[in-house]
């Protein structure tokens, strides 16, 4: 993880953790198998840049330009650069990130609980409810540590045109049952 945040940033020094991994800073715990990163793959002389100057021990598939995602495999792990299709990726959510510190990795940049939330919801429209699980564990276990911005999420939902869901979420008890997409 560590050679793998150092090279990616020298391309993308806005890039965003994402996925299990921040989940995992924001709720209880899951395993992975990949380390997941929100970059700007609109950027293709960035990304054109990061494909050439591959470490010798990496690989990157698909090898084109165009893609929502890509899979950077250094050393054999795999690291998952993405922009989801749809998300609106602004200055703000950048400004939002959180600096953590991870053991033997050293200095990371997290995606905040809201947007990362927001990510959960806009997944849960192709992938389901599951999605929605992670999603308002994410919600309830920053909400517990005031550190929730409630307004800033419903904003970032509102742009994204998935607000009623969102306010659903919010409104749910842990006890209830989770809406049927």
């Amino acid at each position: 993880m560590r050679r793998g945040v150092k090279f990616l940033s020298k391309y993308y020094p806005d890039y965003l953790l994402i996925g299990r991994v921040a989940r995992n800073i924001y709720a209880i715990p899951e395993t992975t198998l990949d380390i997941d990163f929100l970059v700007d793959l609109d950027d293709k002389l960035r990304l054109s840049e990061l494909m050439q100057n591959l470490p010798l021990d990496s690989q990157i598939f698909p090898k084109d330009l165009g893609h929502w995602q890509y899979r950077l495999v250094v050393r054999g792990i795999r690291i998952d650069l993405v922009k989801p299709k749809g998300f609106i990726l602004t200055e703000e959510v950048i400004s939002r990130r959180r600096i953590v510190n991870l053991e033997k990795v050293g200095k990371i940049q997290v995606i905040s609980p809201e947007d990362l939330a927001l990510l959960y919801v806009l997944a849960s429209m192709e992938r389901g409810v599951r999605d929605l699980i992670k999603a308002k564990d994410v919600m309830d276990y920053s909400r517990a540590r005031h550190d929730f911005n409630t307004d800033y999420f419903l904003k970032r939902c509102n742009e994204h045109k998935v607000i009623p869901l969102c306010i659903k979420l919010i409104s749910l008890d842990k006890v209830d049952k989770f809406p049927v997409l």
